[in-house]
């Protein structure tokens, strides 16, 4: 009987969408993302996201049958297909970098590990930023990282340059991609500025010469080992910690609640975000892909099987 009445929810949720319904959906779409095409390109933007529509009454219909753990919406990716919104997250985290740091994260069996924490609960998490369509996830996991730090330490919370690390940082792609670590690299040789004096363009930029330092140099920076029990201990003593991820096109209309999805475990790292908290259900991972995505910009992700490798790359900076 549960059977039926689930395949009777998404046969309805399949045909629930008119094209009225959808052209409204459309237009407010289209206003809230500040979307513009030419008029060829709307009408095969539009398909598109009807086409994303009916995934989302789909996924939803078997959300509130308690199929899956977690919700789609309406996000600033409707108007991609999925083999697009792929190709734009591979192309952000291509290849791995050599792990050259000899500073390593040792667990400690006598620290006091919380068994639950919320940076954001705490000050240490600034508000989502949107990297646009810039492939600089990379610049945004770092700085959240570093964020984290000035206002752990210092209690200060101050938003830094990730448009600094995109133009300055050469050992990373810019717009084309990177990798924290190497973010951090640059830090500890020429420190960074905030965000309000080298704000951010999305589009690779020539390096400016001066701006407000915030950071003239860190420590170093400190690779976490993969697993979840090492990375649970460093979000859980140290702060917010740069992760990489494997973001599954489930991404893409990703609304809430908790991901789960064992594929994503087979697919490439692909996505610098940040990890800033846990209880013993999930991970709470900040992403930057503005508010209107996600929980408010923020993921929820399964916690005990490395979920979309959640734990393999995980770094964090020492100031």
């Amino acid at each position: 009987m549960k059977f039926i009445v689930a395949l009777i929810a998404l046969i309805v949720a399949v045909n629930a969408v008119t094209i009225e319904e959808a052209t409204e959906k459309w237009n407010v779409f289209k206003t809230t993302h500040s979307k513009q095409y030419h008029p060829k390109e709307e009408q095969l933007r539009f398909t598109i996201f009807q086409e994303n529509l009916r995934k989302i009454e789909e996924h939803n219909a078997k959300y509130e049958s308690g199929e899956v753990s977690y919700y789609f919406a309406v996000t600033g990716f409707a108007d991609l297909t999925s083999e697009e919104f792929k190709a734009m997250l591979n192309s952000q985290m291509s290849t791995k970098p050599k792990m050259n740091n000899t500073n390593r994260f040792v667990v400690d069996p006598e620290a006091d590990v919380p068994d639950s924490i919320d940076w954001r609960e705490k000050g240490a998490v600034l508000p989502v930023k949107n990297q646009g369509n810039c492939g600089a996830c990379w610049a945004f996991s770092a700085t959240g990282a570093l964020e984290g730090q000035i206002a752990i330490k210092n209690g200060k919370q101050q938003s830094l340059s990730e448009q600094q690390l995109v133009d300055c940082s050469t050992k990373n792609g810019g717009c084309d991609g990177g990798w924290m670590d190497w973010a951090f690299d640059y830090v500890k040789e020429h420190g960074i500025c905030s965000e309000d004096s080298y704000a951010y363009l999305g589009v690779d930029s020539g390096c400016k010469t001066s701006c407000d330092t915030v950071l003239s140099t860190i420590s170093g920076y400190v690779d976490v080992d993969a697993n979840e029990k090492s990375l649970q201990e460093a979000v859980g003593t140290v702060g917010p910690v740069s992760i990489a991820v494997s973001a599954s096109i489930e991404w893409q209309l990703y609304g809430g609640g908790v991901f789960s999805l064992f594929l994503c475990n087979f697919e490439q790292v692909n996505h610098g975000v940040l990890a800033v908290g846990y209880t013993d259900q999930y991970w709470i991972i900040k992403n930057s892909w503005g508010t209107s995505w996600g929980e408010q910009g923020y993921i929820r992700l399964i916690k005990g099987r490395n979920e979309c490798h959640v734990s393999d790359i995980a770094s964090y900076p020492v100031l």
